[in-house]
C-alpha cells in the first residue's frame, strides 16, 4: 500500500477525472444500498447530460446558430463528447459524497486525478477504516489512521468507523481517534472491534474501555459498539442520542441507568451478549432488543425489569443463560418477539414450574399487543401446558408470528396459543430449521409425558375451532420444496384449511423471500368443488417434499393430506 501522504502531494495526473466511474462500478465492496445510491448520482448526470444534449440538437436545428454547420453525432455517450467532463463539474459535496461509497485507501488515490481532485478526499463526510483497507500488521493499521486523520480539513464528520482487531499498544491511538471524531462533530460512530472477548479464557486481550470524555457529546445521534467496556463514572450527556448498539460489551445496571438517564431522545437500544443488566428503564425508548446473555460466572438466575412506559416493540431472542425477563411497565407495546432460549447447565434439572410462571406473566404483560412473534423454546413450555391443562392468558393480537419447523412438540403450544387468541387474522408461520429442537430440555423430561402429535392432531377434542372464526391470512416463509419434510407441518396446514371459515389468502414464500405461490379464497361465495381444489393443492405442494424426503413410493399416501 502507498503511503497516504505520497498520494496527497503528487502532482500527477493519470487523465480524466471521468475514469473515477469505472473504479467505483468495479470494486468488489459495493452493497445493495451503495448500488442505489450510485445510481441515483447516475440519474442525476444523465439529466445533466441530457439538458447539454437538448442544447445542442436545438443549436442544429437553427440556422442562426454558429454551430449549425458542423456535424454532430446521432448519439452522445452518457457522459457527453470525449472533451467534456461532467463528473468533475459535480458540486464538491456531491463527489465527496461518491468517494464515500469507496474503501478509504481507493477514495485518496483519486488525488492523483487531477488538481480538481487532490484535496476532495480530506473533507469527506464519512470516515471508515476497516480490515478489509489494512494489511494485517496492527502497527501499519494505526499508522495509516494516523496519517489519514492528519491530513482530514473538514469541519464536520456524520459517519466514523473503525472496524478491525483490537490490540492492547492501540488503547491510546483509540483514543486519539475518538476524540478526533467528537472533536469534528460527529453523528454516528460505529466502534466494531474484535480479539477482546469478556469471558475468559476466550480473551486474547484486554477489550478496550471507552474514554470518559465520550459519556459528554451533543452531537451523537447514533452509537454502535463491540467488544467495549461501557462504564462511565459520572453522570452521562447524549441529548442527541436516538439510536444506540452495543454487542458482546461489558455492562453493569448502574452503568446502563447513567446511559439511559442521560440520553433523553433515545429511541432504539439493541443489547447483544451484554449481561449484567438487571434494569432498563427509559421514558423515551421506543424499540427495545436484546439479543443473548451470557454470564458463566453467575451461579444464581437474575431478572431484568423493563420499565418503558412508550415502548413499542421488544424483541428478546437468543439464548439467555441464567436469565429471565419481567415486564414492569410496557403499556404502548404493540409488537413483541419471544423468540429466547432459557439455557441450563446440564446438571440442573428443568423446573417446570418456576419458568411457567416467568412465561405466564410475560403473556399477561403482552396480552394487549397487536402482533406475538413465538419461538420453539416457548412453544414448546406452552405444549407443555397444553398437555397439563394449562391454558394462556386471554389476548387481542391480531398477528402470530411462529418462528418454527413445525416439530410434534410444537403443536400442543400453537394450539394453546389459538386457543388465546380470538382476534386473530393472520398466522405467520416462518419455517426455520433447529437441529434439536427440544433445545434445552432433558430427554427423560419429554419421555415422562406421554405425547403422541399425530394422535393429537386427530383427536375431536380441539375444541377451539371456534376460535379460527377470524382467521383471514396465512402465510408461509422459508419454504423449500425439495427438501423440508415436516409431516407435522402439512397435518397443521390440513387442519387449519378444513377449519377456517373466513380464509381470504394463503401465501407461501420460499428461502430468500421468493413468492413461491398465492391462492385468494372469496369465502362463503366460492365454489365450493374450485374452493377444495385450491385447498389441496396447497396441501400437494406441502406434502410433496415431506413423501419425497420419506421415500414413499405409495402415492395414494397422498390421500391422507387431502381434504
Amino acid at each position: 500500500m502507498e503511503d497516504p501522504k505520497s498520494l496527497v502531494s503528487s502532482e500527477k495526473s493519470t487523465g480524466s477525472s471521468s475514469s473515477v466511474l469505472g473504479t467505483i462500478q468495479g470494486l468488489p465492496y459495493w452493497t445493495t444500498q451503495i448500488t442505489d445510491s450510485f445510481n441515483s448520482v447516475l440519474a442525476m448526470i444523465q439529466g445533466l447530460h441530457n439538458h447539454h444534449h437538448d442544447h445542442h440538437r436545438s443549436n442544429r436545428t437553427n440556422p442562426s446558430s454558429p454551430q449549425f454547420p458542423s456535424k454532430q453525432p446521432k448519439y452522445w455517450p452518457i457522459f457527453g463528447p470525449p472533451d467534456e467532463d461532467l463528473i468533475s463539474s459535480l458540486p464538491d459535496s456531491l463527489l465527496q459524497e461518491i468517494l464515500c461509497f469507496l474503501p478509504i485507501e481507493d477514495a485518496i488515490k483519486t488525488s492523483f486525478l487531477s488538481r480538481r481532485w487532490r484535496s476532495l478526499w480530506t473533507q469527506m463526510p464519512t470516515l471508515s477504516f476497516t480490515r478489509e483497507c489494512y494489511a494485517s500488521k496492527h502497527a501499519k493499521r494505526a499508522a495509516f489512521v494516523n496519517e489519514t486523520l492528519a491530513r482530514f480539513i473538514g469541519p464536520k464528520i456524520k459517519n466514523f468507523l473503525i472496524n478491525f482487531k483490537f490490540a492492547e499498544f492501540m488503547d491510546a491511538f483509540f483514543d486519539e481517534w475518538v476524540l478526533f471524531a467528537t472533536s469534528h462533530h460527529v453523528e454516528k460512530l460505529s466502534l466494531l472491534l474484535d480479539g477482546g472477548f469478556l469471558y475468559a479464557p476466550f480473551a486474547e486481550c484486554k477489550p478496550y474501555s471507552l474514554p470518559q470524555f465520550l459519556y459528554v457529546n451533543f452531537s451523537l445521534n447514533e452509537l454502535i459498539l463491540r467488544q467495549c467496556v461501557v462504564l462511565p463514572t459520572s453522570q452521562v450527556s447524549w441529548p442527541s442520542l436516538k439510536v444506540l448498539s452495543i454487542n458482546y460489551s461489558r455492562l453493569d445496571t448502574e452503568a446502563i441507568e447513567y446511559v439511559l438517564s442521560g440520553s433523553p431522545n433515545l429511541q432504539k437500544l439493541k443489547l447483544h451478549n451484554c449481561g449484567g443488566v438487571n434494569r432498563i428503564s427509559s421514558m423515551s425508548l421506543e424499540v427495545l432488543v436484546v439479543d443473548a446473555i451470557y454470564e458463566p460466572h453467575e451461579k444464581n438466575e437474575l431478572v431484568t425489569q423493563i420499565s418503558c412506559p412508550n415502548l413499542l416493540s421488544l424483541s428478546l431472542s437468543g439464548y439467555m443463560y441464567r436469565r429471565t425477563f419481567r415486564l414492569v411497565h410496557a403499556s404502548s407495546l404493540t409488537k413483541a418477539n419471544l423468540s429466547f432460549v432459557m439455557t441450563i447447565d446440564k446438571k440442573d434439572k428443568y423446573d417446570c414450574t418456576k419458568h411457567r410462571s416467568i412465561f405466564r406473566d410475560l403473556l399477561e404483560k403482552l396480552c394487549h399487543v397487536e402482533e406475538l412473534t413465538v419461538g420453539t423454546w416457548c412453544l414448546q413450555v406452552l405444549s407443555i401446558w397444553e398437555i397439563k391443562g394449562i391454558s394462556s392468558p386471554l389476548s387481542k393480537r391480531h398477528c402470530l408470528v411462529l418462528e418454527t419447523e413445525i416439530c410434534e412438540w410444537d403443536i400442543p403450544g400453537i394450539v394453546n396459543l389459538l386457543h388465546s387468541s380470538p382476534y386473530l387474522k393472520k398466522l405467520v408461520i416462518n419455517l426455520n430449521y433447529c437441529d434439536n429442537s427440544k433445545f434445552e430440555f432433558d430427554q427423560t423430561f419429554f419421555d415422562s409425558y406421554e405425547f403422541d402429535g399425530v394422535e393429537f392432531l386427530a383427536s375431536t377434542n380441539w375444541i377451539f375451532k371456534c376460535f379460527l372464526q377470524s382467521l383471514e391470512n396465512i402465510e408461509l416463509t422459508g419454504f423449500q420444496l425439495s427438501s423440508w419434510g415436516s409431516e407435522f407441518l402439512v397435518r397443521f396446514m390440513r387442519f387449519l384449511l378444513n377449519n377456517t371459515k373466513v380464509l381470504k389468502k394463503v401465501t407461501i414464500y420460499e428461502q430468500g423471500g421468493t413468492l413461491l405461490e398465492s391462492w385468494q379464497f372469496s369465502g362463503p361465495n366460492m365454489n365450493p368443488e374450485l374452493e377444495s381444489a385450491k385447498r389441496n393443492q396447497i396441501l400437494l405442494i406441502l406434502s410433496g417434499g415431506f413423501l419425497l424426503n420419506a421415500n414413499i413410493p405409495d402415492l395414494n399416501y397422498f390421500k391422507d393430506f387431502l381434504l
